[in-house]
């Protein structure tokens, strides 16, 4: 028997030699080799790169507490970076595959398409030369309408061709593979190929939705079925209107002015206010009187319906007008067109009291008009110096755009393409002779400013958008404030929609009907938010089919749909909007905005306009538990509907696990979605009603006749500076040079003159100074404004420093929001919620510490963004 054995290894050691060789040696030296050089990897960098950095690479793995599930996290992770490209210099196979597919697609696709195109519009990138905006502009839209007729024609031909869902799964992975390739291409032809795409998804997802999906069986699936039917055909309405209104936006830059001033027009400032603090409107009047214009062709007016003496009084005391009316009708579109009847210039600016408009202002603006006297309105970006309440209460001013960012920075460059720029209420210049003839600002609605701006379009005169952050103001304080302001919005835009349809009358070209109509439908989005907050819970707890299908076909439809509108969104909105932030946005509104809304379509006459508080101040931090109890509601219905389905899934014989586990999906983006837009309800503490701008000024200060420290402004107020000292001073400190109440004198460059101010020190630490600076006259008070607030330049940088979103990131920054917002109310609840509460947190955080995270989050590294 063992010579059997024998004979049977020779046999099988025979079959592994070859030409005296044997393999099987061979190969168990290699594996052997090949496992110490894994395990030991005494030489080999990338093992040293990864033992230095593993708690970088794994951020899941708490340093110090291993936990249970540790291995599993690490897997998670590996492939995410395996298939993921993090680091330039480390490139996976995947990554030289598909930078090897891109290239071969950019040669043979794109740029044959580019130059096709460039026929058409001259070039791809945004004007130089102003003299060419026009002829670019109607190029454009010959080009955008007949690539968006091709698209409607081929989006029929394509979404009623029925497929099963192995084919529509290969379909969509096609068209996926297709938008990736086109998204690391920047031009204007890929963006407009990724559009295509994306209408034929989403148009084919939702003839599905509407011939496949409804049920008709009963009162109750049937109601449930059509109320999520008719939100997503809103949300896709709302899509395709916004993809045509921004796919190829002008970026207008200011005209120049003839040289001899006396070809200028005359200009009536108007600074309306009502009940804001007289310390919020001085920086406001002071800028103005400064404005960089021919004085005897400039008037200030100051607005006021509040009618207070003290004011009068500043107003004399300066050298502004001061006006006020008997009848305090139609709030401020009325203080307004009683101010027309009261002055004569040619042209009207308008700015918020709270807002400080640059010196440069009306030469970056006022150009245009004089070059073509049919444009009536130049509107410019509203940018605002304090912190909104999302940057303030989530902590993220510089590293998310603005709320407000995606409007005034980047769709109103999507109106301007099809002069239809709205009249936003400040920053903008209105010729009087147009106002006039239309009766003057809107008084019908509370939105005045848009439905002003509808009328001059609809008279014919022209609109253009300045893309210049060239004033700058206070964002509102509170969440509360940011609701109620937004309230009044969605009801006025409503109002607008009922009572001055733009999608009917004279006098608007179809694509002005499209912007205008998008812009107020867009404030409906209320209720089918909150119908997508609760949609899967219909099925969760009573089996009720909202969506009428196999889990394997809804993940071949709804899936698709949504990573399409979100990748060719972003792409347009670049770093103008962030992933997942409009959802927040949304949802932090629709409670709120909902019954408004209706009202304002049934009944649009009801409703009056409220003012938003400025300037305000916070003495503690509290969470804001009346404001978020709508949240709290959701976000417990989503969580209960989590319990359960997890609970059918293990005990429930005749579950269908995919269906459940789709709709258990949904429920977790909800609740994240939910706890970031609480997350926003912590109001924290904030003592100055003067907020601080953060810059880098260099400047000088003078202690005494014989001694001057170089030095940088690093913020400043209305009334005070921080300084960083820049250069030492006998030795290395600077203890005892200065002191508490210590009077110095500093000096600030603006334009190549050079401005003195006194100041007092308020506190010094080491090399960092606080000074309050003391402005005695009227020139001190103008010139400190001159160099701080309506510096030509200041908010130029508004623009610059944010880069656009990864999906990843997006991701984690939703789970990060997500859950800071339940840790927020764990730690402010009342004693009863904080059980039930805990549980909720615990949950969401086991299950999210078992996703892959970026390694951008922290700053230390960055995405590599094929360009």
């Amino acid at each position: 028997m063992q010579s059997n054995a024998i004979n049977k290894l020779k046999k099988l050691n025979a079959l592994w030699t070859v030409n005296g060789v044997n393999l099987f040696t061979k190969f168990i030296n290699l594996t052997f080799f090949a496992f110490v050089y894994f395990l030991l990897p005494i030489e080999n960098e990338t093992y040293k790169d990864l033992r230095r950095n593993f708690y970088y690479y794994y951020p899941q793995i708490k340093k110090g507490r291993p936990r249970p599930l540790d291995p599993i996290r690490i897997i998670v992770q590996s492939v995410f970076l395996l298939f993921i490209k993090q680091i330039p210099s480390k490139t996976s196979t995947i990554n030289v595959f598909f930078n090897s597919l891109l290239k071969v697609f950019k040669n043979t696709v794109i740029r044959p398409l580019s130059a096709i195109t460039s026929v058409f519009t001259g070039k791809l990138t945004e004007v130089a030369d102003q003299k060419e905006t026009v002829v670019l502009k109607e190029s454009r839209k010959t080009v955008i309408l007949v690539f968006l007729g091709l698209s409607f024609v081929a989006s029929i031909l394509a979404v009623t061709q029925p497929l099963d869902v192995s084919y529509q799964l290969v379909f969509v992975a096609l068209m996926w593979i297709v938008a990736t390739l086109l998204k690391s291409e920047k031009t204007r032809v890929t963006l407009m190929l990724m559009i295509f795409i994306s209408i034929i998804i989403s148009t084919r997802y939702i003839y599905w939705r509407i011939t496949k999906t409804i049920l008709f069986t009963d009162p109750v699936t049937i109601t449930f079925a059509l109320l999520l039917l008719v939100a997503e055909v809103y949300a896709y309405a709302v899509l395709i209107l916004s993809y045509f209104q921004v796919c190829w936006v002008l970026d207008r830059k200011p005209y120049p002015l003839p040289e001899d001033t006396a070809l200028w027009p005359s200009v009536d400032i108007f600074i309306p206010s009502y009940n804001e603090p007289l310390d919020v409107v001085k920086p406001c009047l002071l800028a103005a009187l400064d404005l960089d214009w021919p004085k005897d062709k400039l008037k200030v007016h100051m607005l006021d319906d509040g009618s207070r003496a003290e004011f009068e009084k500043y107003c004399k005391s300066i050298g502004v007008n001061y006006i006020i009316r008997k009848e305090h009708n139609h709030a401020k579109a009325g203080n307004i067109n009683h101010a027309l009847t009261l002055t004569n210039g040619d042209l009207v600016a308008i700015f918020d009291c709270d807002h400080v408009p640059t010196r440069a202002f009306l030469q970056m603006t006022v150009g245009w008009m004089v070059h073509d006297e049919n444009i009536a309105l130049v509107q410019t970006p509203h940018h605002f110096y304090s912190d909104d309440p999302f940057e303030k209460n989530l902590s993220i001013k510089g590293s998310v755009p603005a709320e407000n960012s995606l409007f005034h920075d980047f769709i109103q460059k999507g109106n301007d393409t099809w002069n239809a720029t709205m009249f936003c209420g400040s920053c903008a210049v209105i010729r009087r002779k147009p106002l006039e003839e239309i009766g003057g600002i809107a008084v019908e609605t509370v939105t005045e400013d848009a439905h002003t701006s509808l009328r001059l379009n609809r008279k014919g005169y022209s609109s253009a958008f300045i893309s210049l952050p060239l004033a700058a103001g206070l964002a509102t304080e509170s969440l509360a404030d940011h609701i109620n302001q937004r309230i009044r919005w969605a009801r006025g835009m409503v109002q607008i929609f009922r009572i001055d349809n733009p999608l009917f009358g004279k006098g608007l070209t179809i694509p002005q009907r499209i912007c205008f109509a998008n812009a107020m439908i867009h404030f409906l989005h209320g209720l089918p938010r909150i119908i997508f907050l609760l949609a899967p819970l219909p099925f969760l707890f009573f089996n009720v089919y909202v969506i009428f299908a196999t889990g394997m076909m809804i993940f071949a439809y709804v899936l698709p749909h949504m990573i399409h509108s979100t990748m060719t969104n972003q792409q347009i909105q670049g770093n103008k909007r962030f992933y997942f932030w409009g959802v927040i946005y949304e949802t932090i509104l629709s409670w709120y905005i909902t019954v408004p809304t209706l009202i304002a379509l049934i009944s649009p006459k009801h409703g009056k306009f409220n003012v938003t508080a400025k300037g305000a101040s916070n003495e503690e931090t509290y969470f804001d538990w009346t404001v978020s109890k709508s949240y709290i509601f959701m976000i417990f219905l989503n969580f209960a509907g989590l319990i359960y389905g997890i609970y059918n899934i293990f005990f429930d014989p005749f579950a269908q696990v995919g269906v459940i586990i789709i709709n258990l999906l949904w429920v977790c983006y909800n609740l994240l979605v939910l706890g970031a837009a609480s997350a926003v309800a912590l109001e924290r503490r904030q003592v100055r009603t003067s907020p601080r701008v953060s810059c880098e000024m260099e400047c000088t200060i003078d202690i005494s006749k014989f001694q001057k420290i170089n030095a940088i402004i690093t913020d400043f107020s209305k009334d005070g500076l921080g300084i960083k000292l820049s250069e030492k001073i006998e030795g290395s400190s600077y203890q005892g040079l200065f002191k508490d109440g210590q009077l110095v004198v500093i000096n600030i460059e603006n334009n190549s003159v050079i401005y003195k101010f006194n100041a007092e020190v308020k506190f010094s630490n080491q090399n960092k100074l606080g000074l309050a600076v003391k402005l005695d006259t009227l020139q001190e008070n103008i010139e400190y404004i001159r160099c701080t607030f309506a510096c030509a330049d200041r908010w130029a940088h508004s623009f610059e420093g944010l880069k656009q979103d990864t999906l990843f990131h997006g991701i984690h920054t939703l789970v990060k929001f997500g859950l800071n917002g339940y840790i927020k109310m764990l730690k402010k609840a009342p004693f009863v919620f904080k059980q039930l509460l805990w549980i909720v947190v615990s949950t969401l955080l086991f299950t999210f510490s078992m996703l892959p995270v970026p390694l951008d989050i922290n700053g230390k590294k960055i995405f590599d963004k094929r360009k």
